[in-house]
């Protein structure tokens, strides 16, 4: 399906400069067509953007107004949701809002992975004491 670019809400941090110079390559190709689509959850009037946010952030510098999407089945909707709610916590609400947040591939593993596994960590431990509230609230 395609989904335009202006309704999908990052729950990225940061892009990288190496991924997104790759994606730029496919773009100038003939290749663009075989470019997988990104992967979104609905989340209200929005998208979020569960995989592709170099894909999408192309796409936009491109001129493109859509992108193809599919909906993620993986599960992690929490996730995700939580993810979003920290990149507003940045004024991180659209692709574009990316522009100033492009880093050096070593850098962007650095921080967004390193950001990642503490924020995992603490958000699993948030949605395991409301679950644990929840049981003992329905008891």
């Amino acid at each position: 399906m395609k989904i335009k670019i202006t309704d999908l809400h990052p729950t990225q941090l940061y892009l990288s400069e190496k991924k997104l110079h790759d994606i730029q390559m496919l773009d100038q190709s003939a290749e663009i067509i075989n470019v997988d689509p990104i992967s979104i959850l609905a989340f209200g009037n929005c998208f979020l953007i569960t995989d592709g946010h170099h894909r999408a952030y192309q796409a936009l510098l491109a001129g493109r107004d859509t992108i193809s999407a599919e909906f993620d089945r993986d599960g992690g909707d929490e996730f995700y949701h939580l993810y979003a709610q920290a990149c507003e916590e940045r004024k991180i609400y659209s692709v574009m809002d990316l522009k100033h947040r492009i880093l050096a591939q070593d850098e962007y593993e650095a921080k967004w992975y390193n950001w990642c596994d503490g924020f995992n960590q603490a958000a699993t431990l948030l949605l395991k004491r409301k679950a644990d509230e929840t049981d003992k609230a329905n008891k």
